[in-house]
């Protein structure tokens, strides 16, 4: 068990997305968290519009209520939001969460489709023109990502990172594309997107202890430990994008 993992994306809050359904189911992944030696972690109940429309008063204030009953897990305000073209401009009607009201935002793809990427490409620009860098979710879920992984260093040759859930990297094929991108260094965070306490709970140890065997401890603890950290402080960090690629070439 390893203590100090930080977990970037988790639908913990009840009721608020197709996450944690009661207080009880809240309170058991909180447990299983903090067994798993997980000390901090950002709730990220979903923003789609039409289906989720989460705030962000709504979530903090939930998130505010939840910490007050958990003094032993640091947590904070944030959301997986679906990606759109005027993310930037909503942002500054205060719509919608930065992590930690800092400098992260967490965004989710379609899994089955993406738009244009030159207007990926714009849009992840227009965050970083405002001081806002964005955070790809669960790339390895998205099908014309896995068939194109060039796909990701276009975008994070424009500013974005990426984060891999940590079931994906601890299945028993070898052959994961969540591993494939760690190798490749595409990808910048582990974290758990839980959304239960059975099928997809909090957990990040068995990850961690995979990146490690496979890499390295020292990525292990970036990926983990260092960059989620940096992430929720608003800290800049190192993005690896290949030096030969340039955004929107």
């Amino acid at each position: 068990m390893n203590r100090g993992l930080t977990d970037i994306h988790c639908h913990i809050l009840q009721g608020l997305d197709d996450g944690a359904s009661t207080a009880e189911e809240t309170m058991q992944m909180i447990e299983i968290a903090l067994k798993d030696g997980i000390s901090d972690m950002v709730a990220t109940p979903h923003i789609v519009s039409g289906v989720y429309n989460n705030t962000k008063d709504i979530i903090e204030t939930a998130v505010r209520e939840l910490q007050g009953a958990i003094p032993f897990l640091r947590l904070y305000g944030g959301a997986e939001i679906r990606i759109a073209r005027d993310l930037a401009s909503r942002i500054g009607t205060e719509e919608l969460p930065l992590i930690n009201s800092g400098h992260y935002m967490l965004l989710e793809l379609p899994a089955y489709l993406l738009p244009p990427l030159p207007q990926l490409e714009n849009i992840v620009r227009d965050l970083v023109q405002s001081d806002i860098t964005p955070i790809i979710a669960h790339p390895e879920r998205n099908m014309p990502i896995l068939k194109d992984l060039a796909i990701m260093e276009k975008l994070i040759a424009c500013g974005a990172l990426f984060q891999v859930t940590a079931m994906s990297i601890t299945t028993r094929d070898q052959s994961s594309p969540g591993l494939t991108m760690i190798e490749k260094g595409y990808i910048h965070v582990v974290a758990s997107d839980a959304h239960d306490a059975r099928s997809r709970p909090p957990v990040l140890s068995p990850a961690y202890e995979t990146v490690s065997r496979k890499f390295g401890r020292a990525v292990a603890d970036d990926l983990f430990i260092t960059n989620p950290q940096k992430i929720i402080q608003g800290e800049r960090i190192r993005q690896g994008s290949s030096p030969q690629m340039s955004c929107g070439k």
